[in-house]
């Protein structure tokens, strides 16, 4: 004989399933906040970087920090899902980071559809700002 859980334990597993993947999702962003600044630290000893590109990334790692402790508001998620095009379009800047920016927008996307399954988020479009 099995033993459901009750309404009450279901939104309780729900609400902490949901803080997880934002605490996970907010972990993606830090991490892209360190790679913005080491990956075209590591070229510059080779092509250069100029003021402005040093400028942008610097710039864009500060927002993606903020954007990581904004995660638990109800806007977080698509804050976030706008940065991964940022941090994607760093690649018109310094070329490999156009690979860089798809493995982290991959692993954006995936953890949106666990939080999906797990938590009964919408899904579709609606799953990158809700």
């Amino acid at each position: 004989m099995t033993i459901q859980p009750t309404p009450e334990q279901f939104a309780e597993r729900a609400r902490r399933a949901n803080k997880a993947t934002r605490g996970a999702l907010a972990g993606v962003l830090a991490l892209e906040a360190v790679i913005v600044l080491l990956v075209p630290r590591t070229i510059a000893f080779t092509t250069g970087l100029g003021p402005v590109r040093t400028g942008i990334c610097i710039g864009l790692a500060v927002v993606l920090v903020l954007a990581a402790g904004l995660l638990r508001r109800p806007f977080g998620i698509g804050l976030g899902s706008v940065l991964q095009l940022a941090f994607t379009a760093t690649g018109f800047l310094i070329g490999t980071m156009f690979l860089v920016g798809a493995i982290f927008a991959a692993i954006w996307l995936r953890l949106l559809m666990l939080r999906h399954e797990v938590v009964g988020t919408s899904g579709g479009l609606r799953m990158l700002v809700e």
